[in-house]
């Protein structure tokens, strides 16, 4: 059969597209500023952006960025291990190691990379990987990657640390690695970060936190590993600078030896070209401001917290979230998508989320510092206004 067939025949997207409902790749110009976006020329309150600190538009991060492009010109131009290597990238590195209170980083072109790149590098045959059953894409596709070097792959309950324990137990001696989110993306959970040290450190295996949603939200900007009090007793942190660092790319944080390791094995750092000086630069501008407001609690979780109570109070089906990633459950896909679209036209962008990346059909908000009450009381009046059209669905299934 043609490879390509299975392209012609696919049909999800073009049904979405003739009822009017297809969410995807929106059309959005200019920043989003003061919580609000343009869609389409129309102005919409955007409940969608991780721009939890809503640096994208500081000031001093999109000057770094100028003065970046000025000296360093657009691009690395190479791989970092051999021409595309930069004292921009040095300097964060060693200022994201000195933060979060780790020996040495290392920085990547993506957060998604980092992921990929540490995973797989780190774990092969011989090895074992231990993933949360919710766990970002990226994990899993290292573990992918590892698993197709020998590794072996396998789950343990969402945010289950009695879970892991049981497997661990039963395990065989050797090297295991455990991964998951610091703040889960889709259902705005913390992982118990501290239960998981204790289970981790209890069997021999070494811990991955992804804290790309907690890191300038929790902890005084450091994430949800300082939040919980295990600074210093998780072995491995990664991050995205495309949440609160407002940029792109992304870092691994670790001991100098293992960071030295991945310098020259890891595949997606040695074959990308390194991180642009602009992207470099603004990621190191966001940490600063971060740093500078590393007393203060972010407006971002004000936001989400009355948000969310609103929305409860509304009778919407929110549940479980700690974070500014709100989800709004939907019985089926339909639904979903037709309160995305009617939302829309009202006014209020949300994301449309449909399994596997999550579990069930949702909408799914985020807040940031830039959503004051006057925005989101705005929102809250569309949802209100809506609310005889979306309720009905709920009680249908209930």
């Amino acid at each position: 059969m043609d490879l390509l067939e299975k392209c012609r025949a696919y049909m999800r997207a073009d049904e979405a597209r003739d009822v009017g409902l297809y969410p995807y790749y929106p059309t959005f110009q200019g920043p989003v500023e003061g919580g609000q976006a343009i869609l389409d020329g129309a102005e919409v309150c955007m409940l969608g952006s991780n721009n939890y600190r809503a640096l994208s538009v500081n000031p001093q991060v999109i000057g770094a960025a100028q003065d970046a492009i000025a000296l360093y010109g657009t691009s690395a131009t190479g791989s970092r291990l051999l021409n595309g290597n930069l004292d921009l990238h040095e300097e964060l590195e060693a200022d994201l190691a000195g933060f979060f209170g780790y020996e040495a980083a290392l920085v990547f072109a993506t957060g998604y990379m980092t992921n990929l790149g540490v995973v797989s590098a780190l774990a092969g045959r011989g090895d074992q990987v231990y993933l949360d059953e919710k766990a970002h894409a990226s994990l899993i596709d290292g573990a992918r990657l590892a698993k197709a070097s020998g590794a072996m792959m396998r789950w343990f309950g969402h945010n289950d640390p009695d879970d892991l324990a049981r497997q661990l137990a039963a395990a065989p001696t050797q090297s295991i690695l455990v991964a998951t989110d610091g703040v889960f993306s889709m259902e705005g959970d913390l992982a118990p970060v501290a239960e998981l040290v204790a289970v981790c450190e209890e069997y021999g295996a070494t811990l991955l936190v992804d804290d790309a949603h907690g890191v300038g939200v929790f902890g005084h900007g450091r994430g949800v590993i300082e939040q919980a009090g295990m600074q210093g007793r998780v072995p491995l942190m990664t991050l995205t600078f495309s949440k609160s660092l407002a940029s792109q790319g992304g870092a691994v944080l670790a001991d100098a030896k293992t960071v030295d390791f991945l310098r020259h094995t890891c595949r997606p750092q040695i074959f990308s070209a390194g991180l642009s000086p602009a992207d470099t630069a603004a990621a190191h501008a966001a940490l600063r401001e971060i740093r500078r407001r590393a007393g203060r609690i972010p407006d971002a979780l004000a936001a989400a917290e009355h948000l969310r109570r609103a929305l409860d109070a509304l009778g919407y089906n929110v549940a479980g979230s700690a974070s500014p990633v709100i989800p709004v459950r939907f019985p089926d896909q339909l639904a979903m998508l037709s309160a995305q679209r009617i939302l829309v036209d009202h006014g209020v962008y949300t994301n449309a989320v449909l399994p596997p990346a999550c579990e069930g059909y949702q909408l799914r908000i985020a807040c940031t510092d830039a959503h004051t009450p006057g925005v989101l009381e705005a929102a809250i009046g569309v949802f209100a206004a809506l609310r005889e059209d979306l309720l009905p669905r709920y009680r249908q299934v209930a």
